[in-house]
């Protein structure tokens, strides 16, 4: 709810503070409760709620199986708790992971099998090749000597001894080039089983891989926030089967915290960056924190769904730390717009309003003068003061002329128009 200049409503310290003096202080004229007058700074606000978060969060996602294989979470840390860095998150269900591994454990072992066989299968055709190679060879220079010694003899033995030559030259060309083209094809048998086994085995460490990915720990210490499923329509839950890169968690640093703010359109001309801000969590009213604004959008959304009021967000950075400021509590956010150097006020409860004039009593406590007072701009505890009052005067709390158990007391009436037609 926007609301450009507080009127009435009392903070919290004054409050208790007014409603001691009135309980404690007897009734009568002699005895009323006075503020001392005098010239300080005054803060103009606008007053909008916001949401808090933490400035710096991780959000912890569905691991990417290259499997292919369905995730499905078995446990999950429990929500609202803090992690510290390290800690177990989420773990998926590792069946489906662990029966690649053994299948493909036992193709490996399938595999070294054959490799040894390979290896024993090619070392034993190795060695008839090179007897082979060795017998040819020996048969090849046995035909070359015999040759050779027949260079006296008639023309067909010659003959026949050059045909032997012949034959055993070929023999031994052959088996030579059957030691070369062997040793190939044992080199390309033995590297395709190889590749294979190492195909294997990188299968497995991924495998492996995958199976520490499905043990999700803290990167960072935070507060654990369960992320929305979108299939579901509800918090992330155990069994459910989250597609890989799915937000799972959030961990917001709790050490810096952040108040999101929607400001009005009417008002967001008077909010800018580094502006001051008093941030208040709506469930502890009692506690208020000093801001400072970050951010401030440029574009202005929709208030709602169906509404024709524009908002434009803004972030305040939280200065303090406070076990109360916890991710998505609700903040009521006094954005200092202006300040006032060295004014006049008076408490908002001092001021009466009477036949569309405004009063102030004036006194020491005992004896008291109504003065009419011109007012000025407030804050929600505040009222400027432009005549009437000089710094100084002490002014009474309620009205002096009147018993305080009296309900029609006009010291607890809101000034109307008067002062509020002052506002800026």
């Amino acid at each position: 709810m926007t609301v450009k200049i507080r009127l009435l409503t009392i903070a919290l310290p004054l409050v208790v503070l007014v409603i001691a003096i009135l309980l404690f202080w007897p009734a009568g004229g002699a005895d009323v409760p006075t503020y001392a007058v005098r010239k300080a700074d005054f803060d103009i606000y606008v007053i909008e709620s916001g949401s808090v978060r933490a400035r710096n969060s991780f959000t912890v996602t569905a691991p990417r199986i290259l499997s292919g294989g369905n995730l499905q979470v078995v446990s999950l840390a429990a929500e609202g708790t803090i992690a510290k860095e390290g800690d177990l998150l989420v773990r998926f269900d590792p069946s489906s992971a662990l029966k690649r591994i053994a299948d493909r454990q036992t193709e490996l072992k399938t595999a070294l099998a054959d490799l040894a066989k390979l290896k024993a299968q090619q070392a034993a055709d190795e060695s008839q090749a090179v007897t082979e190679y060795e017998s040819s060879k020996l048969n090849f220079e046995l035909a070359k000597i015999a040759r050779d010694k027949m260079q006296f003899e008639p023309e067909a033995r010659k003959r026949e001894a050059q045909i032997e030559f012949e034959r055993a030259k070929l023999t031994f060309d052959q088996a030579e080039l059957n030691i070369k083209n062997k040793s190939i094809v044992r080199r390309s048998e033995l590297g395709n089983l190889q590749l294979r086994i190492e195909q294997i085995r990188s299968d497995i460490l991924e495998s492996q891989k995958e199976m520490e990915q499905l043990t999700v720990k803290a990167p960072i210490s935070g507060l654990i926030v369960y992320e929305n499923n979108w299939s579901t329509g509800r918090k992330i839950a155990k069994g459910d089967q989250p597609w890989p890169g799915m937000p799972l968690i959030s961990l917001p640093d709790l050490s810096a915290m952040q108040t999101e703010v929607s400001v009005n359109e009417m008002d967001i001309s008077k909010v800018r960056k580094d502006q001051k801000v008093l941030v208040i969590p709506d469930a502890f009213p009692d506690k208020t924190f000093n801001g400072e604004i970050t951010s401030v959008s440029q574009i202005g959304r929709q208030k709602g769904q169906g509404s024709n009021v524009k908002v434009f967000d803004i972030v305040v950075d939280i200065k303090e730390t406070d076990d109360v400021l916890k991710p998505g509590i609700t903040t009521t956010n006094k954005i200092v717009v202006e300040r006032l150097k060295k004014v006049i006020s008076v408490p908002l409860i001092s001021v009466i309003e009477k036949d569309g004039k405004t009063y102030v009593y004036v006194g020491d406590g005992g004896s008291f003068d109504k003065r009419e007072v011109e007012l000025g701009v407030r804050n929600d505890n505040f009222v400027v003061v432009k005549k009437g009052v000089n710094a100084g005067e002490s002014v009474a709390l309620r009205n002096p002329e009147q018993d305080e158990d009296d309900p029609s007391l006009d010291a607890d009436k809101e000034p109307s128009s008067p002062a509020a037609s002052s506002e800026r």
